[in-house]
């Protein structure tokens, strides 16, 4: 898909969405408009960050950098009949500076927001059918595997990037998995027959976007690309779990504290080259075994009333890759995020996270050939506050330790301090 047929799309998106607004100005079309507004959704996002390394990794140095999210979501029941179907469209516009690759020098990134390549796309847009009383869904389309799978809500507070999706698993593939900012053709579904657990899967193009130009939006099928398998099965407490039933499902467990814990297995069919091992020729080895697990665990461990949502969560992830073929070996990541911790500021979260990404012996190998020495691990220490301060606009302040960038010895330990800027408007 060329970068004007998603500028388009875009266009058609925001159209709907002014379409909608327009009628329901208007009260000659008062039951028509009523009808968009309960059926369309359209949601603007925007992040724009504030980021200094005050010391060590590359070099000092200050930048900002934002990100822009348009959501066009339709329930075509409702407006057009068509039982349980949504369509979703979600257009993406990411600009400004590098503070990784430019400053800190870290190997697993030390912003959400920060990409390679300044670009606008479509980044989503894909339809999902609901069957059984909403307990099983399909779904078709472009789609960021990480807004269902490797997903713990509660580390979605901090700014780092490895809280959404483990390290070892994002470092994968030629390029990358279907996540943040480039996505993929997929299909997935997903089963939820009780609030208490699930079980999904999905096959991804197993190269997304088009690694040549990674502006604009491009889909894509060649030859040898092959595709990434991913399943994940989850055990739900309380309310984690209601939030995935239709509100006539839902029952007392919503008011129960939250837990979710999950496993997931992911392959590729594509061959990769292994990064030590070469054949009689010298040329690398083309291993056919790029897979992984991962696990997760979050738990409302302290409530300060039965019926509220102010507590402590506390989150685990740890996950594992062919270290044959992959830099890192596997991955841990750990955190703690209060809701409410200041008295009269219900909504305000305070968090703290631990992150290890762990070399694996054939990339530490490989590099010592090439004569650079690395470490084993790069860990990451971060300290967050998001104070919501109205009911659009949230500031968060940031601090982040980085113990061996990129795992490079000559690199001193790099702190980085920042504030984000977060914007949400919906209709």
């Amino acid at each position: 898909m060329s970068k004007k047929i998603a500028n388009l799309i875009l266009v058609s998106a925001l159209g709907c969405a002014g379409f909608s607004q327009a009628h329901a100005a208007s009260a000659e079309e008062a039951p028509r408009s009523h009808l968009f507004d309960e059926n369309i959704d359209f949601d603007v996002g925007y992040k724009g960050d504030i980021i200094a390394t005050t010391s060590g990794g590359n070099r000092r140095g200050t930048t900002y950098l934002d990100n822009l999210d348009l959501k066009l979501t339709v329930n075509a029941e409702g407006l057009w009949g068509w039982n349980g179907v949504t369509l979703f469209l979600h257009g993406l516009s990411n600009h400004g500076g590098k503070p990784n690759a430019h400053y800190a020098g870290t190997a697993q990134g030390i912003d959400n927001i920060e990409v390679t390549t300044n670009t606008s796309k479509l980044y989503q847009a894909w339809i999902q059918k609901s069957l059984l009383n909403d307990r099983v869904s399909l779904l078709a389309g472009l789609y960021d595997l990480n807004s269902e799978f490797y997903v713990t809500d509660t580390s979605a507070l901090f700014l780092h990037p490895s809280p959404g999706i483990g390290s070892e698993f994002a470092q994968t593939g030629q390029n990358g998995p279907s996540i943040f900012p480039t996505t993929s053709a997929a299909f997935r579904v997903k089963a939820q027959p009780t609030s208490d657990y699930y079980l999904q899967a999905a096959v991804f193009d197993g190269v997304p976007g088009d690694p040549n130009n990674p502006k604009g939006t491009h889909i894509q099928f060649n030859s040898g690309d092959g595709a990434l398998l991913i399943v994940e099965a989850a055990y739900l407490r309380g309310d984690h779990g209601q939030a995935f039933l239709s509100d006539r499902d839902r029952d007392d467990k919503s008011l129960e504290p939250f837990g979710k814990y999950a496993v997931g297995v992911w392959h590729y069919t594509a061959k990769f080259d292994d990064l030590l091992d070469t054949d009689d020729e010298g040329n690398p080895v083309r291993r056919g075994k790029n897979s992984g697990v991962y696990f997760l665990a979050e738990q409302s461990v302290y409530r300060e009333a039965d019926d509220s949502t102010q507590g402590i969560n506390v989150f685990a992830r740890y996950g594992v890759a062919n270290s044959d073929i992959n830099r890192f070996a596997h991955y841990l990541h750990l955190g703690a995020v209060y809701t409410g911790l200041i008295p009269g500021r219900d909504s305000d979260q305070a968090g703290f996270s631990l992150g290890v990404a762990h070399n694996g012996s054939k990339y530490r190998e490989a590099q010592l050939n090439e004569g650079a020495v690395t470490d084993h691990d790069e860990i990451g220490l971060e300290l967050t506050y998001r104070a919501q301060v109205t009911h659009w606009l949230a500031i968060q302040p940031d601090i982040q330790y980085v113990i061996n960038p990129d795992t490079n010895p000559d690199l001193q330990n790099a702190t980085i301090v920042g504030i984000r800027f977060e914007v949400s408007l919906e209709q």
